[in-house]
């Protein structure tokens, strides 16, 4: 059995998939699988990840017929993971080498169940936009209504959890959802503030529309973790004010 399974969905990413995979290759700790959900792309992601998989064997495509949303495709990519822990890792984001060598590191030292990084934020062309991303050394669910540390591609989660916890479709921000639900249940998270990981900023992407996202945070608020709308009112102004000043240097 891997000790890690790197979940990557994928949807029409052949400009970008070959760089993430080979990220994940060249790791210095080599004791993982590689599960590609191909979320019913119509470009050359399929033929690109199975010519990848012939030079190694520890990728594995599964093809979904129709495409679902990244939530189902990664639920999909967990149910065939075999290894002790989940890493998850976009189709266009990037890992430094030792990333997955210091999160486990640091995953034995804390007791961690969940375990993230820092990150540089760059474009299509691998260039950084803005100031790096530097996380805290440990975070909770309290200071997570504030600011979200846990980027999707730098978190490693406890393969266990996934038999209770999953991705939900219903929500635009669904990582940060099912980030907010395990640490309101107890899970404890660490982070490595180092840079391990770099994650890509497009323009007109949802991750860049903040207004949007201030949206899609405020229905997680209010549907997903039930807060008040007092609290929630209070924890959206924190967040926009955390995210302007977050992007403040995009260029």
């Amino acid at each position: 059995m891997p000790r890690v399974s790197v979940i990557i969905p994928a949807y029409n990413s052949g400009a970008t998939i070959t760089e993430t995979l080979r990220s994940v290759l060249a790791q210095t700790y080599s004791d993982f699988e590689i599960i590609v959900a191909d979320d019913g792309s119509t470009d050359n992601t399929t033929e690109t990840v199975l010519r990848l998989a012939q030079e190694d064997n520890r990728i594995h495509l599964f093809q979904l017929k129709v495409n679902q949303g990244v939530s189902k495709a990664r639920n999909f990519a967990i149910s065939n993971a075999i290894g002790e822990w989940i890493a998850f890792l976009d189709s266009d984001d990037l890992w430094v080498e030792d990333k997955l060598e210091k999160q486990l590191k640091l995953a034995e030292k804390t007791n961690a169940d969940i375990v993230y990084c820092s990150y540089g934020i760059i474009d299509d062309k691998g260039n950084r936009t803005c100031t790096d991303f530097i996380v805290e050394k440990h975070t909770s669910y309290d200071k997570m209504l504030a600011r979200n540390v846990i980027s999707c591609s730098t978190a490693l989660i406890k393969k266990e959890y996934f038999n209770k916890y999953s991705f939900s479709s219903e929500y635009a921000h669904e990582d940060y959802a099912l980030w907010m639900e395990m640490l309101r249940d107890g899970l404890d998270a660490y982070g490595n503030t180092e840079i391990l990981a770099y994650y890509r900023l497009y323009s007109g992407t949802r991750s860049s529309n903040k207004i949007k996202a201030a949206k899609n945070r405020w229905i997680i608020y209010r549907k997903h973790l039930k807060m008040s709308f007092i609290h929630s009112l209070c924890c959206i102004i924190r967040y926009m004010f955390k995210a302007l000043k977050k992007y403040k240097h995009v260029s």
